[in-house]
């Protein structure tokens, strides 16, 4: 069998298993087995894999997985109190009535809410399910939700510059804080939001604040003297350039997915270039445990910008850290990983060439 041929019936492999962990509810978990759901979006980007799929094969059953995840999201956004309408809590419960669960990002914080990366990616996942099914009935029947998703980023997380905060956090007290972290991918999936709204929906303002992020994130976020992006920008502005276990390499490919050519997101991808390895595998800083989301991301990036494709890095993706049983795709080249969805979802992206903003049939490679 051809390695493209390969690829495909790996990709939708991967895709079968989240379909095989998707409830009829339409409810994902966010790891084989597990008991959360969407934490930090996790479930949004396993929808874009599931996109992906039905994009390439033409299947119906992927994009019917995707409009039950997608009904299932839009259960759970808040739209009657005022000031949270359009949002999400951070996590919810696997098991029906699915319940959010308080979840601490750390010490003094006792639950998170209003992700800005969840607002936005709700009308993304909306545009891809329109697109490749090629009917705008879904977006129509959740218009308000994608909307209100929209309208609290614009509302509620974005600064001045018109880049977004990260999300809300609740203090021991009780009170909500703004937490004024900026992160760069975060850019990238309110990018993606607010084009997809735009071109749903014919709004102006979504297509206004969407151009900005695309013409001054290089500018704010990508850090010269590294040669790659940083992870975001501090509360006080200052860029978080460090690198190690908390600070992962995935906005070096996943600006140049969304973006597409820029010197800077060819720089960035180059920079991910220098630490491949023999195996096809990315080593990025001092243990590093070569995570699966660093290739997916490596080969995505090398799509968008027209770059040769990493062929041993997706071999070594499909061959080392997807289980060949049942199509889950492990965290890391380790063994005993974990499976998250969202890996699983970028995984079938990068396998399957998705583009951003796809057309309605892939084209022939």
């Amino acid at each position: 069998m051809a390695w493209a041929d390969e690829s495909t019936v790996v990709a939708l492999r991967v895709a079968d298993f989240l379909l095989g962990q998707q409830d009829a509810a339409g409810c994902i978990p966010d790891s084989k087995g597990g008991k959360l759901c969407n934490e930090d979006s996790t479930m949004a980007y396993a929808l874009v894999g599931l996109a992906a799929a039905g994009w390439h094969s033409q299947e119906a059953k992927y994009l019917a997985g995707m409009r039950r995840g997608i009904v299932w999201l839009a259960a759970r956004q808040e739209m009657t109190d005022p000031h949270w309408r359009g949002s999400w809590r951070y996590a919810f419960a696997t098991q029906p009535p699915y319940a959010a669960v308080p979840t601490s990002p750390g010490a003094g914080i006792k639950d998170v809410r209003g992700v800005d990366a969840t607002c936005a990616l709700f009308a993304y996942d909306l545009f891809l399910y329109t697109q490749i099914s090629g009917t705008d009935a879904l977006a129509k029947e959740y218009e308000t939700n994608a909307r209100a998703g929209l309208d609290f980023v614009l509302n509620q997380n974005l600064g001045k510059d018109g880049f977004s905060f990260s999300s809300w956090q609740q203090q021991r007290t009780g009170a909500w804080r703004l937490w004024r972290y900026e992160y760069t991918a975060d850019q990238m999936d309110v990018y993606l939001g607010l084009r997809a709204g735009a071109l749903l929906y014919r709004e102006p303002r979504y297509q206004q604040a969407a151009d900005v992020i695309a013409q001054h994130l290089n500018a704010a976020f990508f850090a010269g003297a590294q040669g790659r992006y940083a992870q975001g920008r501090e509360e006080d502005g200052r860029p978080d350039v460090e690198l190690n276990e908390f600070n992962p390499i995935f906005p070096q490919g996943y600006v140049p997915w969304v973006l597409g050519k820029t010197d800077a997101t060819v720089a960035a991808w180059e920079w991910l270039s220098t630490h491949r390895q023999a195996d096809g595998s990315l080593d990025c800083y001092p243990g590093d445990p070569h995570y699966t989301l660093s290739v997916a991301v490596y080969a995505m990036a090398a799509n968008a910008l027209g770059k040769p494709r990493p062929e041993a890095s997706l071999k070594w993706l499909a061959t080392k850290v997807v289980d060949p049983v049942d199509g889950a795709v492990r965290d890391t080249a380790k063994s005993g990983s974990e499976k998250y969805s969202n890996v699983a979802g970028f995984s079938i992206v990068a396998l399957l060439r998705f583009p951003a903003f796809p057309a309605a049939t892939p084209p022939t490679f």
